[in-house]
């Protein structure tokens, strides 16, 4: 008899659920109709009695047409799971539809009609529509009804507690949505405000700006990019001339535009295949501060002087590089550099006329209006000439000599010779700290000789080898050292009177508190070392969320621990 009564009982049970949950989903479809309908109207209508009137009428008619409805079902758990279940499609809907976004961008991506129907159903700003804050209150009302069914006593608190605290935490969370912010303080290196600019929503466009009741300076900022990690890689062309992108947003014309196939650590004698053709490749050396180490006989009095030259190592605010200068190569004897030198750099092998002239007592006056540092490499004698006047001295291997009237610019010759040919020039590194790195590679078509070439990182000439027969070429290149690894910035709060009443340093992951206002580090300038951009976020909502989670804790925690008390007390 008791299975009769179970299974007669099944479809009866059955289909008190299935009319539950239909009249839920009934009341909950038209308080979206109702919702839409009101804040529609509220956003179409210019005129202030109508856009505040009218929507309030239709919002009041909700709960009047369906008073009985509401009153039999809002307690029930089909009623507050399909709450729960609403408002997860809400917050998703949220989260995969682009929110206060630009006109134009939103018509970009969906579409004029599209936009248009995400607009009306007001998808594009779904946490500030009504039909999302009238699943909240739904949800509210029906967990408030239901504690108030329940009597209030000692061995109903935790009940009470656990049905009660997701209305505090609700609450807390519109407190933070509606008056909470986030925004940005865009500061330089000394200068201090109150106005933070505000993200629409969840974005990261600035709508509005807004006054904080104390100002933000910005005593020191500085931010440190990862170090390269240079990789030989393998990229395609197609047919059109283009651009190689490259680091430091440099770029190196290349027949076709440019894919990237493949990208390589830098180990040494290990060959590599492009995969689909017969090319192969191998890395022969890798030079992290590429230079030439040059040599040169030490007995060259009998060398002609065909192709005389000299190597300099110049020192400049840039650095220091080794320069060849030659006599007989046109443009290739003078650096002008009037800005750092001071004037020009020369190199003869015999002396020029107006240099012969000016040291016999006949100084061209126009010759003389650029003040020169002129070698010249038969007599091995370095001459200056400062403001007209003429002055000389011997010009010795290892020794450095100064430009006029700069202290810390200037050069040390290495070799002084007659002809380039002689001069051998080998390969190395100077150390091994990444400042100037070069890749020598060896790359052959299968059962074809082989070819090396240098590969240069940054788009410089020469810096990639585009490989015979192919659309595949090779480069050098570090893209990890685009990104930034760290950055600080040391804030002060000040008072009314300009007095500091708080410094920190905000880094990334560990922001500053200050009177319920979180700052911390959001951008900064690659191109403004004095530029950083402060990230600011008010939430006066957050400590109530905390409080609705410790009850709700705290009344499941009851609720068991009663309930246990009841079956050890049974048992």
């Amino acid at each position: 008899m008791a299975d009769l009564k179970n299974t007669a009982s099944g479809p009866k049970n059955h289909d008190f659920q299935t009319r539950g949950f239909r009249r839920a989903t009934g009341l909950l479809a038209a308080m979206v109709i109702f919702a839409l309908l009101a804040q529609n109207l509220h956003e179409w209508f210019g005129n202030f009695w109508l856009n505040t009137m009218v929507p309030m009428a239709i919002l009041a008619a909700y709960p009047l047409l369906f008073f009985k409805d509401l009153k039999r079902t809002v307690d029930t758990p089909y009623f507050a799971t399909l709450s729960l279940l609403a408002i997860a499609v809400g917050t998703a809907l949220g989260t995969f539809i682009s929110q206060n976004a630009l006109p134009g961008v939103f018509v970009d991506r969906y579409g004029e009609t599209g936009s248009k129907v995400l607009r009306f159903l007001q998808l594009d700003d779904v946490f500030h529509s009504w039909w999302y804050v009238g699943f909240f209150a739904l949800l509210a009302g029906s967990l408030l009804k239901t504690s108030w069914k329940k009597k209030f006593n000692r061995e109903n608190l935790g009940f009470h507690l656990a049905h009660l605290s997701p209305i505090l935490i609700l609450f807390g969370f519109w407190v933070d949505y509606f008056y909470g912010f986030r925004g940005i303080i865009q500061l330089e290196k000394g200068q201090s405000t109150n106005i933070a600019k505000l993200y629409r929503g969840n974005t990261g466009y600035i709508g509005d700006s807004t006054a904080i009741p104390f100002r933000i300076r910005l005593d020191h900022f500085e931010f440190q990019k990862h170090d390269p990690d240079y990789r030989i890689q393998v990229w395609r062309n197609d047919a059109q001339p283009h651009a190689q992108p490259a680091a430091g947003g440099h770029g190196q014309q290349i027949t076709g535009t440019p894919e990237i196939v493949a990208s390589m650590p830098l180990k040494e004698a290990k060959i590599r295949h492009i995969y689909g053709t017969d090319v192969y490749f191998r890395l022969n050396e890798f030079y992290p501060n590429f230079t030439f180490e040059y040599s040169y006989p030490e007995v060259n009095d009998d060398v002609e002087a065909k192709d005389p030259g000299v190597l300099l190592n110049m020192k400049t605010p840039f650095g220091q590089a080794d320069v060849n200068l030659f006599s007989n190569r046109p443009g290739r004897n003078t650096i002008a550099d009037e800005n750092h030198m001071g004037g020009w750099l020369e190199f003869y092998w015999e002396a020029p006329e107006e240099l012969t002239g000016a040291l016999n007592g006949r100084m061209d006056e126009k010759w003389a209006e650029v003040n020169r540092t002129i070698l010249v490499g038969k007599e091995k004698q370095i001459y200056y000439l400062v403001e007209g006047e003429l002055s000389g001295e011997p010009l010795e291997a290892g020794k450095f000599y100064t430009f006029p009237n700069r202290e810390e610019i200037g050069f040390t010759m290495k070799y002084l010779y007659p002809d380039a040919a002689y001069l051998l020039s080998t390969p190395t590194s100077d150390g091994e700290e990444l400042l100037n790195p070069v890749a020598k590679v060896e790359v052959w078509h299968k059962g074809g000789h082989s070819k090396e070439a240098f590969l240069y990182p940054g788009g410089r000439r020469g810096g990639t080898f585009q490989i015979e027969g192919t659309d595949y070429f090779l480069a050098l290149e570090s893209f990890k050292d685009m990104e930034t690894k760290y950055y600080r910035s040391e804030l002060s709060v000040l008072g009314k009177d300009d007095e500091v009443v708080k410094s920190q340093p905000v880094v990334v992951n560990e922001p500053m508190l200050h009177r319920g206002y979180r700052f911390y580090q959001s951008d900064y300038d690659p191109d403004n070392p004095n530029y950083s951009g402060i990230g600011i976020s008010h939430e006066p909502g957050l400590y109530v969320i905390y409080f609705g989670f410790t009850v709700l804790v705290i009344g499941c925690a009851m609720m068991f621990y009663g309930r246990y008390r009841k079956e050890v007390g049974m048992g």
